[in-house]
């Protein structure tokens, strides 16, 4: 939205369109990176935060199918200036288009990804299929098919997205466990949870890192384009989200093992900025995918 009202003729709508895309990319995100936890280590929540799990996970779904909607609706406003957004036709020619793909392909796996929080065996599996279908969704229209290599592209943005939603969806329950009476018991899972999410956070810094240098080639130019300044506010965020997440394995969590008061409240609220430091990334990131990189011809044609 900042980005659109810095141009010569800001519109309203397009404005709006981000801002609603960025929140749809934390509801969408986070219900998959909460299925992704529920995986790997739903078996150690107790049995209220279980429960508080699955209630969570099938509103963000909820949540994620209603702003995915909201936001097919504002983008062919966008597309028609709304002179014809009641037109079948319309429609019709939106959802056989890469924007249509990529809401069928969200919407499916946003279903899917219910089946983790019900008690079926095969649950896991199915959920495991919704996981990719909701990553794969962005790679199914936006700047990974407008540029080369497409399939390098493309397999990085879904390995970065997936590792992003592990790193987001896991912080509610993080912030439950940190609550937990018995502080010993909430260490060992954050910590264990922290050696995850250090994998996780490599992948997600390496990919991310070759996603700009596909998009961008020339790295001292990048901010000569909207794009670069997105990025850049992106990056910032980022880093000042590692960098709490960070403090909190070296001081917070052992703070916690040892049974220091309050040291749970303290690693709650520091989960709480980063949480904060996420959204403003999610919105930098929302800014990103409304302008292009600068061209430097490596545009794939069509």
């Amino acid at each position: 939205m900042i980005l659109e009202y810095l141009q010569p003729d800001p519109s309203l709508l397009d404005g709006a369109t981000v801002m609603l895309r960025g929140v749809q990319h934390v509801a969408v995100l986070g219900a998959a990176g909460l299925a992704l936890f529920a995986m790997g280590f739903g078996h150690r929540l107790d049995v209220t935060e279980a429960a508080r799990l699955r209630r969570t996970v099938l509103a963000a779904i909820g949540a994620g199918l209603a702003l995915s909607v909201l936001a097919l609706v504002l983008r062919v406003l966008v597309l028609t200036a709304g002179a014809s957004a009641t037109d079948p036709d319309v429609w019709a020619a939106v959802l056989r288009s890469r924007i249509g793909d990529a809401f069928w392909l969200r919407g499916a796996g946003l279903v899917l990804l219910a089946a983790v929080a019900l008690p079926w065996r095969v649950g896991p599996v199915v959920a495991a299929v919704g996981v990719a279908l909701v990553v794969g969704s962005y790679a199914a229209m936006g700047h990974s098919t407008l540029y080369g290599p497409r399939q390098e592209i493309v397999a990085l943005l879904v390995l970065h997205l997936a590792v992003v939603a592990f790193w987001v969806g896991s912080l509610p329950v993080l912030l439950w466990v940190a609550g937990r009476p018995d502080g010993a018991a909430a260490a060992v899972l954050v910590r264990d949870w922290s050696r995850a999410a250090t994998l996780a956070v490599l992948a997600m810094l390496v990919t991310g890192m070759l996603l700009t240098w596909y998009l961008t080639l020339r790295l001292d130019r990048i901010l000569d384009a909207w794009h670069g300044w997105a990025l850049l506010a992106k990056t910032l965020a980022v880093l000042a989200a590692l960098a709490l997440a960070g403090w909190n394995r070296l001081r917070h969590t052992p703070a916690l093992a040892r049974g220091e008061a309050g040291a749970g409240a303290r690693l709650a609220g520091a989960i709480r900025v980063e949480m904060v430091f996420i959204l403003l990334a999610f919105w930098a990131a929302a800014e990103m995918v409304s302008v292009h990189p600068v061209d430097y011809g490596h545009r794939l044609p069509g």
